[in-house]
């Protein structure tokens, strides 16, 4: 069989499962890939087994597809062998329960340079008590790279004002560590714990126990508080679309200037693959990135 006769019996299936033009275009350009690996390892449509799509696997590997594709490729592959049998040219499918597994990860994107996230925090003024518990918990988004779900279990004997640290507790994303504060953290810290956070406590009238930050009503967490700051700091600064968006950024930041374990520690990373996607990113041009490597649409 001929490669137009593979591709007139490919788009002749495609056209009648209703694909569009442009995906009957992309799937052709993933199935040319199949074709010239079976050309590759002297192989024919009709001799290419399970074990040769493993192979094939083992080949997109090398190639550093993402899964993602991987599957996208496979599936093309499946969907010719579906139209060859339709056809009575083919017997069977050695593609019909072949899936690759695995965790994918997106690449991280809409990054913020340090310089710009030391602005944000640098041009954020308190003039209540309230906003300067906001001041305090952006410098650990900024500082600290905590998640919304840390920053709300945050008790006062997390933090070491003696040694200089804190302690952030496991929860079901991320692992316990004990990260360092910034200097200047120390003294903002301390005159929180000291005098603004006992005002804040006689202002609510509710019972706070040992939670480091919290609001005026009966509830205990700051969502509320957080999802206000993140409204006034976007109105100033429209480039931050979401306090995660500084986080993503400060690994960033880890990735590219600690050793990888150290980075992997930091940013609470259970496994290194999660921060090795942040290694190697030229920051200026990781939208572009993104634009190259996220997985094909179906």
């Amino acid at each position: 069989m001929n490669l137009k006769t593979t591709e007139e019996i490919f788009v002749s299936y495609l056209k009648r499962k209703r694909y569009t033009g442009i995906t009957i275009g992309n799937k052709l350009g993933q199935l040319k890939i199949f074709l010239q690996w079976l050309e590759k390892e002297n192989l024919t449509l009709n001799q290419c087994s399970y074990t040769d799509m493993m192979a094939f696997v083992q080949y997109m590997r090398k190639e550093n597809l993402s899964i993602p594709n991987q599957n996208l490729y496979l599936r093309a592959v499946r969907q010719l062998y579906e139209g060859m049998m339709l056809e009575e040219m083919a017997t069977h499918n050695p593609v019909t329960n072949l899936r690759v597994k695995g965790h994918v990860y997106r690449l991280p994107h809409n990054i913020l340079p340090m310089e710009q996230l030391q602005k944000i925090y640098e041009g954020y003024k308190p003039q209540t008590d309230y906003q300067s518990q906001n001041k305090t918990i952006l410098g650990l988004y900024i500082n600290q790279a905590l998640i919304r779900a840390e920053m709300s279990r945050l008790e006062v004997h997390d933090i070491n004002l003696v040694k200089g640290t804190i302690r952030i507790r496991k929860n079901i994303k991320l692992a316990e560590r004990i990260l360092p504060l910034a200097a200047h953290q120390v003294l903002t810290l301390q005159e929180y714990i000291n005098t603004i956070r006992p005002r804040l406590l006689k202002q609510s009238g509710f019972e706070k126990g040992d939670r480091l930050f919290f609001t005026y009503s009966n509830g205990q967490t700051v969502n509320e508080g957080i999802r206000q700051l993140l409204q006034v700091l976007k109105k100033k600064h429209p480039e931050l679309t979401s306090l995660h968006q500084i986080r993503t950024s400060v690994v960033a930041n880890w990735a590219k200037e600690k050793p990888i374990r150290e980075a992997q520690y930091l940013a609470g990373h259970t496994h290194l693959r999660s921060i090795q996607r942040y290694r190697d990113i030229n920051l200026q041009d990781l939208q572009e990135s993104l634009d190259e490597h996220h997985p094909l649409k179906k």
